[in-house]
């Protein structure tokens, strides 16, 4: 068979297959029996089984004349008499039925009666419009053997996405499933991505959908249209930015309370990259330090762009920030609750955080930061 044949021949990946069922499932276009579930071979992805029920339940609680069961196998209170008795029983007001069963595995291994069920119910020409079933896992494949056996409805089985390029392609990071996963959904989003910006994520952030999807999430805050490498090596590489840009968002606003609350959660969970690796004490703190300060220097400088009689969108590009967009809405919000006297005590509560810490030896980075918050809190009279 020649290359052009089997490339042809190669079924979908699972990023596609997603979205063409995300797109079915929001018309409401269904299989009598839709299974979800783990792949034979190579690692599991349930990512995209939840992404998809997800759809479902979007769809399914739009429609008033729908029954609709929605069950957990996985939670300790779950029971298959339930579901059998929504097997047999008619709609309420004679109107259609349908079933999203998450995390099945465990309860269709519990009740061994209840796959036979499932696939006999969704033959039923009485039986629920729909059943959508995820189950993934240890031991999926043997709890859905009676399932897939009855070839009723739709199997698909949900593998992680290849990070690496394809072997006739190798020095191109763009053509693995994975950037063309993040070129999908970024279009979907409205995003650009310049040539090699995608396989420049995946090389950071790595090939999981759902941290590829929260990167987005990130450049769609930032106000990012059109993205080069440059700018996902620059985000990426302030992954855990997140948490510090609370900070000093409480900083600058002078809530001292809010900006505490910040630092609390920071103890209990710490500073993560976007692969998951925990930042230390002392990575954590610089970290914050430079947001806050950062951000306070794109303030006072939009500030005095502003008191100098220039226009708000020639500010915001002379502090580096777009001029339109979630950022710049922010900025509006800021220079509305944070006047010049503020800056200047954010500023010097910054330089005093820096003596704590590099002159008079203070070990504890989160101890400098609650100084830094309290020093910079006003009270709801002040604010």
């Amino acid at each position: 068979m020649s290359a052009a044949r089997r490339k042809s021949a190669r079924a979908p990946d699972p990023g596609t297959v997603c979205r063409e069922l995300c797109a079915a499932a929001a018309q409401g276009e269904l299989p009598p029996l839709l299974l979800l579930t783990a792949p034979v071979r190579g690692e599991e992805e349930p990512w995209f089984g939840e992404r998809i029920l997800s759809q479902v339940r979007e769809w399914a609680r739009a429609q008033s004349d729908l029954d609709l069961m929605d069950c957990d196998g996985g939670s300790p209170d779950f029971d298959s008499t339930s579901v059998e008795a929504f097997l047999g029983a008619p709609g309420l007001f004679g109107g259609e039925r349908l079933l999203v069963f998450g995390r099945a595995t465990k309860a269709l291994q519990k009740a061994p009666a209840l796959a036979p069920a499932l696939a006999q119910a969704a033959a039923r020409a009485d039986g629920p419009r729909a059943i959508v079933i995820q189950a993934g896992g240890s031991g999926a494949s043997k709890a859905v053997q009676a399932l897939t056996a009855a070839k009723v409805g739709r199997v698909e089985r949900f593998r992680r996405l290849y990070a690496d390029p394809p072997p006739w392609r190798p020095h191109d990071q763009d053509a693995s499933e994975a950037a063309g996963f993040v070129q999908a959904e970024a279009a979907a989003r409205g995003l650009r991505f310049a040539a090699g910006a995608a396989g420049a994520l995946v090389q950071l952030a790595g090939g999981r959908p759902g941290a590829l999807v929260q990167s987005l999430e990130h450049f769609e805050l930032l106000g990012l249209e059109g993205i080069g490498v440059e700018q996902v090596r620059e985000v990426a590489a302030h992954a855990a930015e997140g948490s510090a840009f609370d900070y000093a968002e409480a900083v600058l606003d002078g809530d001292g309370r809010r900006a505490l609350r910040c630092l609390q959660q920071l103890r209990w969970r710490g500073l993560r990259t976007w692969d998951g690796k925990r930042l230390g004490p002392r990575d954590a703190y610089s970290m914050v330090f430079a947001v806050t300060s950062k951000q306070r220097s794109q303030l006072a400088a939009v500030r005095a762009a502003l008191d100098a009689g220039g226009d708000f969108s020639a500010a915001c590009k002379g502090a580096g920030l777009p001029a339109g967009g979630p950022p710049a809405q922010r900025m509006r919000t800021r220079l509305d609750r944070c006047d010049g006297e503020h800056l200047d005590r954010v500023l010097h509560a910054l330089h005093q955080a820096e003596r704590h810490l590099k002159v008079e030896g203070w070990s504890r980075g989160l101890a400098v930061l609650e100084q830094l918050a309290v020093s910079c809190h006003r009270s709801p009279r002040r604010a």
